[in-house]
């Protein structure tokens, strides 16, 4: 943010855009005067209403500056709150209207109430789809980031039921700091108000390819 100017006008143009959408600057979150704050638990940033916005902001601000020293992407893909990046920089949405939809599902998640957990399992999708079974209607697959590293998700005492019966057959795990279990069930609430804010959004075809999270085909 201090050496690279492109990055710079990138973030502060995010900031500007999200002042109406947040109770705290972009800015003074990301980067407090105190800087001890940053390492405390107290961090506006371990809350999902700034953490979200501010991933898609270091992310589209990275973004533009890469473009800027001639790093053209010929396709993208994003993970989670990256995917909204990947589909900025392809052109579905302008800017104005992919902070609008991040920032509404960032706010609309911190109001659900908390007790969900996360879990990093490493096992094949397979094998944790049978462990979770028991449990589907408030535990999910979040995540599958390699064959052998699957995440799941959802309410506190069924999630640690699962982990318990993967600790029984010698699967290891891994608890990820989170405020709410993302991806999973639990975040059905929020839906519908969700679905109006995107329903004002206006869509366009990728003109880069975008990989979708959800087929891994091209998205058209």
């Amino acid at each position: 943010y201090q050496t690279q100017p492109v990055f710079k006008q990138a973030l502060d143009r995010c900031g500007d855009l999200l002042d109406s959408y947040l109770d705290q600057p972009l800015l003074e979150v990301l980067y407090p005067h105190d800087s001890s704050l940053l390492n405390s638990n107290s961090s506006l940033l371990n809350q999902t209403i700034y953490t979200q916005p501010a991933i898609f902001a270091l992310e589209y601000a990275l973004a533009q500056m890469w473009i800027s020293w001639g790093v053209l992407p010929t396709a993208l893909i994003g993970h989670s709150v990256g995917e909204y990046v990947a589909a900025t920089i392809a052109g579905v949405f302008s800017l104005e209207d992919a902070l609008k939809l991040v920032a509404s599902r960032g706010k609309l998640m911190q109001s659900l109430p908390e007790g969900g957990e996360m879990y990093a399992v490493f096992a094949s999708e397979a094998k944790v789809s049978e462990v979770i079974k028991p449990f589907r209607d408030q535990v999910a697959i979040a995540a599958i980031n390699t064959a052998q590293s699957i995440v799941i998700s959802g309410e506190k005492t069924k999630v640690e039921k699962a982990i318990a019966l993967f600790a029984a057959n010698n699967i290891k795990t891994k608890q990820l700091t989170v405020s709410h279990a993302f991806h999973s069930p639990l975040m059905n609430p929020i839906l519908v108000e969700f679905q109006r804010v995107a329903e004002k959004i206006e869509y366009h075809l990728p003109k880069i390819k975008l990989i979708s999270n959800v087929s891994g085909e091209i998205a058209s």
